[in-house]
Formats: C-alpha cells, structure tokens, sequence
C-alpha cells in the first residue's frame, strides 16, 4: 500500500516539475522576443506618468526651521540631508551652502531646502538631522513633511507661497540630563 502512494507522489512531482520547466522555457522565449523587438524602439512611458507630472514633484524652495531645546552655551552642529532616495534637495543657509551649520546656544535655524526633488507618489519630502554637541554622542533625528500639490498650494496661499516646515528637537545633553534624573530616582 505505501509502495503505491509513494510511487503516485513521485508521478506528481514528476508532471509539475516539467510543467513548471515547460512555462519557465516559454515565458523565457517571449522575454527574448520583445527585448530584441524594443532594441531599436525608445521606452515606453510608464502607465498614467507623463514628463509634465515628474517636474511637477519639483519644489523649487522648502523652508526648514529648526528649534533645539535645552543646548548649551556653545550652541551644537547639525547636518542635515535627504532621509531616503525618494527625496533630492541642495541646502542654503545663511552661512553657505554646506550640509553641516552651527545653530547658536538660542536653538534656532532656518535652513532652504532648494531644488527638492521628490520621487514618492507620496510627496514626503524627509529629511535627516544629525546633532553634533560636544560632550554628548551625536543624535541622529528623521523628519517628513508631506508637500501640497503645486495648484493646491498656489489656491490657498498665494502663488509665491513658499511650504514651511518646522522641526523641534531636544538637544542631547538636554536628553542626557533627563536620562541621568530618571537613573538616580
């Protein structure tokens, strides 16, 4: 009786492997096909995106303030860049152009986010901030801010509205004092 069984099971696994070898040749052959039929033929556009929509996930200017509580005299560095592929921006600031500026013991920047670039359907522009204070071990922060379509921004602001993003954040030292306190309690 197991003899039967076991030589039914083997027929099946027989018969599916070739069948799944069977589609694997033919899906293998229309592959082949078309990839020397397009050769010479541009690329089609994906379905429902036209070159008008892509520049339409350009904003030509963010406005990210940042507000850190709790920093020192010395004030800290923070860099800032994108937070995933999706998301493309230069930085400016006041003092240049460079990823990483210094924020004053106040606690407070205003970084433009230019030419941002946004790939997601989503419209996330997400942002990372590492904090640099001496004395404390850096304090990487993520961020995201959803942008309005252009023609919704433009309806309810204005057309010269520029989309604000504000950031608060704690500073870490502040953060390691609290860690501390609660240790001792």
């Amino acid at each position: 009786m197991i003899r039967a069984w076991s030589g039914m099971a083997a027929v099946a696994l027989f018969i599916a492997g070739s069948i799944a070898v069977g589609r694997g040749q033919t899906t293998e052959v229309q592959t082949r096909g078309q990839d020397q039929g397009s050769a010479t033929a541009e690329r089609p556009e994906p379905a429902g995106e036209k070159p008008a929509q892509r520049a339409a996930d350009r904003v030509p200017v963010i406005e990210l303030r940042i507000n850190i509580a709790g920093l020192g005299a010395r004030g800290c560095d923070v860099e800032i860049k994108p937070g995933n592929a999706s998301c493309k921006f230069k930085i400016a600031h006041e003092k240049g152009s460079s990823p990483t500026l210094h924020v004053a013991s106040d606690g407070r920047v205003k970084v433009a986010l230019r030419d941002v670039e946004l790939q997601g359907a989503d419209r996330v522009c997400t942002v990372v901030l590492v904090v640099h204070e001496a004395g404390q071990p850096a304090k990487t922060v993520y961020r995201g801010f959803r942008i309005a379509a252009h023609n919704q921004t433009a309806k309810s602001k204005g057309a010269a509205a520029v989309p604000a993003f504000d950031c608060y954040l704690s500073s870490p030292s502040k953060l390691a004092k609290s860690a501390e306190s609660k240790a001792r309690r």
